[in-house]
């Protein structure tokens, strides 16, 4: 449900989100570990594809979430540290058709983008 500017609780918590985002991970590195060295993300007309230059991590020890409209890609690196990269979606994202594919030391991810669905009407 939408207040009066219409905005509802999934805008509200995306926008909470990208806020801490934004002021405690980007801007003071805080919970995050290096970033991964090259990433793309392509918005098309009916998907996300995300492209990581991944090379030399085990493609076994690569860790990719999705949740909600954020995907976060994690990696070991090095002794202690890791890599990770995360990226929030304007529009909502299928997860049941998400895929991932690893080759030749690139990490390609393609999230489709949710159809909108037409509700039928139905008569008292």
């Amino acid at each position: 449900m939408a207040n009066k500017r219409g905005i509802g609780p999934a805008d509200f918590g995306r926008t909470i989100d990208e806020f801490f985002d934004e002021m405690l991970v980007e801007r003071w590195g805080c919970g995050r570990g290096d970033a991964f060295e090259r990433s793309e993300l392509l918005d098309l007309p009916d998907r996300y594809e995300i492209r990581i230059s991944a090379e030399g991590i085990e493609e076994r020890k690569i860790d990719v979430e999705l949740h909600g409209q954020r995907l976060t890609v994690r990696a070991p690196a090095g002794v202690r540290g890791r890599l990770e990269a995360s990226f929030s979606f304007r529009e909502g994202v299928d997860a049941s058709g998400a895929t991932a594919r690893w080759a030749g030391g690139v990490l390609t991810i393609v999230l489709p983008k949710d159809k909108p669905r037409r509700i039928a009407l139905k008569d008292n």
